[in-house]
């Protein structure tokens, strides 16, 4: 076997394999992005500063590293407080980008290979392949989001404040016992509504990028040699166009859903109001508050700010995801190409 050989990895462990590695790469290059657009969605709920805005937030970040730290180091300072909450976001980023590419491509595998068996109506019939694409980015979403949430609402709450701040979580342990000790483990699954109804983006996302893969003719089939070989003389080529499709859909998913994220990311740090073990005996009522929050949060940013409120921090987003988008995908497509 040659040193490239990686037949022995199938086709599932490929997927997770380049999700996990272009998940933690992208990570490291755009954490700073991140924070801000983590902190501007915020602004949005505090009733003193929610017409702020992306500038508010980059002076008070120079202005921590100033105040709170050694003047002598402030741009290392500088680096240390845009880089907060890394280890969370990479943990949640890799984990989140395997496990959706990971489930994402073989549940399309499987109702392609098995869409006479799910529908013997169909005859010889081909499936709809957009309705494939979305139906698989769901369910890929789905299972994702329920997995990951606990770690989002930690990174949400450890990014939202400096780590000078007295109520701040000092580590990601540290966060995960003040959740349980002071507000229960449902705490973990705050705005966990938002995100599923947020899933639809990643959906939409891949709809539009498979599609236009088979549009530019950028699909590779791992086991025709020819393919391989194109592939190999046109990569260049094959990268302008993964970047040019990978930022149309992501513009057009980000731009749908996004009041969804702004709402998750509010609900993750507002603070339990009610001891849960009050509510642990009655479901009923933990989701009654639950959803009243969610309900109240969206009217009272639209009383604020109106419409526009629920898209505060978008451009922030774009910024961050369109080129981060970029990164991950040229890193999955060549990695997977390579693999």
């Amino acid at each position: 076997m040659s040193r490239h050989d990686t037949t022995y990895l199938t086709s599932l462990q490929r997927e997770i394999l380049c999700g996990l590695t272009a998940g933690s790469l992208t990570t490291l290059i755009v954490h700073p992005l991140d924070l801000l657009k983590v902190r501007v969605q915020l602004l949005a709920s505090n009733k003193t500063i929610h017409n702020k805005g992306y500038l508010f937030i980059i002076k008070d970040l120079i202005h921590t590293a100033k105040i709170h730290h050694n003047r002598n180091k402030f741009w290392e300072n500088l680096i240390k407080e845009s880089y907060r909450g890394l280890p969370i976001n990479l943990i949640g980023n890799t984990v989140a980008w395997g496990l959706y590419f990971g489930l994402y491509n073989h549940s399309k595998s499987y109702i392609f290979d098995n869409w006479h068996k799910i529908n013997p109506s169909s005859d010889k019939k081909e499936p709809n392949k957009s309705s494939v694409f979305l139906v698989s980015g769901l369910f890929s979403g789905v299972m994702t989001t329920l997995l990951t949430n606990p770690l989002w609402v930690i990174k949400t709450r450890i990014m939202s404040t400096s780590k000078t701040n007295s109520h701040s979580y000092t580590s990601i342990m540290n966060g995960f016992k003040s959740i349980m000790k002071e507000e229960g483990p449902r705490a973990l699954w705050k705005g966990l509504v938002p995100s599923l109804f947020g899933v639809s983006q990643g959906a939409l996302y891949f709809m539009v990028y498979d599609n236009l893969k088979l549009k530019f003719n950028i699909y590779n089939d791992k086991n025709n040699h020819y393919e391989q070989e194109k592939s190999r003389l046109r990569k260049k080529t094959e990268n302008y166009k993964i970047i040019f499709i990978t930022s149309i859909s992501k513009m057009i998913s980000v731009s749908a859903v996004y009041p969804f994220q702004l709402l998750k990311a509010n609900l993750q740090i507002i603070k339990s109001l009610h001891n849960t073990n009050n509510n642990r005996n009655s479901s009923t009522v933990t989701t009654k508050v639950h959803n009243e929050r969610f309900l109240t949060l969206t009217k009272q940013i639209y009383k604020d700010n109106g419409f526009k409120g629920l898209y505060k921090g978008l451009l922030a987003n774009l910024i961050r995801a369109v080129p981060s988008t970029c990164i991950t995908f040229c890193i999955y497509e060549n990695l997977k190409a390579f693999l």
